[in-house]
């Protein structure tokens, strides 16, 4: 059992703050002499290691990646050109390495500071500058909203640290867009102070790719999933490139599935069928080209031409949860779309919130008629126009889950 497990067992009313050594878990190490074929060899024998640390004289100097190092490797005659270099040719040579001693407070804001890579490759700790093991962004959050059961204070003080974690990293996203698209705007409003829904966007030389997703539950259990999901869609971009979101959807569910032991239809972790939701696009502006997939969720259409708003549907099956397959496939559907095209997407938190004179769903038609009825706003213009109607359609009623939609004009 973790450290941190044992350290929460004990907890009481009166505790000092824990530090990264309730975090450290012990794991396997490689020296900088090792080459790539013993990286190989201990990755296939620890199937659940992240990230492998690289050490010299006992002290770490970098952390391989085991979804990098595979997908370099598992390329044509990668083993046999690289198999018996040294492995620090795709070695980090900058990871997060933290001393033992520093407190968890401390530990989430330089985690934050350090950047997305701390949270996805994990980082190393140390005692006296002697290699100790590693931890994650995972089990940092986990152990911060562990420590907010006994206290409200300590409730939602932990909770804000899990918010500026996942606000971190929603921010890379929202400067991409700002520089991608003019014409765009993205509303995030998770229902409790951290959430579920997510959004990525990625500029590249000819278009952009942008994903908008709803992962299993709200609050804390559905900030676990984002990163977990976000951090495994990076992966696949990085490995698969971004032009094609059908291919990154399959990437996801398989990566979401192996972590989660959600496969063959069966779940080997008590109580876990998770997963998300997700639209996920590539658009190359030049030419209005837009390639979509979509699991459960749609894409409305509103042309400049046209009074009826078109809905391009997803495929049914969600990413990553125990009924889709482990090999699953969603499609591309490709469209071409006018200039003054608005294109829009959201959760499902828009469209199933309960409200009016009646308390039913919000729905796809509701959404399907405000977009003719503002089609001259800026998107920006329709963002505060929809967070007005849903908040006078939702009167007295609670929100029901957390929000995100996003709009651009071609």
């Amino acid at each position: 059992m973790h450290q941190s497990s044992a350290y929460l067992r004990e907890f009481r009313p009166n505790f000092s703050q824990p530090s990264a050594a309730d975090l450290c878990t012990e794991t396997p190490s490689i020296t900088a002499d090792a080459t790539n074929a013993q990286v190989m060899e201990i990755f296939n024998l620890h199937r659940d290691l992240v990230s492998l640390p690289v050490l010299e004289e006992d002290q770490p100097i970098g952390l391989i990646n085991r979804n990098i190092f595979l997908s370099q490797m598992s390329k044509q005659f990668r083993m046999e050109l690289y198999g018996r270099k040294s492995c620090i040719a795709f070695m980090d040579k900058e990871p997060l390495i933290v001393d033992a001693a520093i407190d968890i407070e401390a530990l989430t804001f330089k985690t934050v500071e350090y950047g997305e890579k701390a949270l996805t490759d994990g980082f190393i700790i140390t005692k006296n500058g002697v290699f100790a093991g590693i931890s994650n962004g995972l089990h940092l959050m986990r152990v911060v909203a562990e420590m907010q059961a006994s206290r409200n204070r300590q409730i939602m003080h932990s909770i804000e640290y899990a918010s500026v974690i996942q606000q971190s990293m929603l921010r890379i996203s929202s400067d991409a867009l700002k520089t991608t698209c003019a014409q765009s705007h993205i509303v995030w409003e998770p229902r409790d102070i951290v959430g579920g829904d997510f959004y990525q966007f990625r500029n590249h030389a000819n278009g952009w790719l942008a994903t908008v997703a709803d992962c299993t539950g709200h609050g804390v259990p559905g900030a676990f999933m984002t990163l977990i999901a976000s951090t495994t869609l990076n992966q696949a971009i990085d490995t698969h490139g971004p032009q094609d979101p059908a291919r990154l959807l399959s990437s996801v569910n398989r990566s979401i599935k192996q972590m989660l032991g959600q496969i063959d239809g069966k779940d080997a972790t008590p109580g876990s069928d998770d997963g998300m939701d997700a639209a996920c696009f590539w658009f190359e502006p030049a030419n209005g080209r837009l390639v979509f997939a979509g699991a459960r969720l749609a894409l409305f259409i509103l042309r400049p031409d046209d009074d009826n708003v078109e809905l391009i549907e997803g495929g049914r099956k969600g990413v990553g949860y125990v009924d889709s397959g482990l090999d699953y496939e969603w499609k591309n559907q490709e469209i071409v779309l006018p200039a003054g095209t608005t294109v829009f997407v959201t959760t499902d938190g828009l469209i199933d919130q309960i409200g009016g004179p009646r308390a039913i769903a919000f729905g796809k038609r509701r959404i399907r008629d405000f977009l003719i009825s503002t089609r001259a706003m800026a998107p920006e213009q329709l963002s505060d126009a929809i967070l007005l109607a849903l908040r006078e359609w939702q009167g007295i009623h609670h929100r029901r889950d957390d929000l995100t939609f996003f709009s651009f004009r071609t």
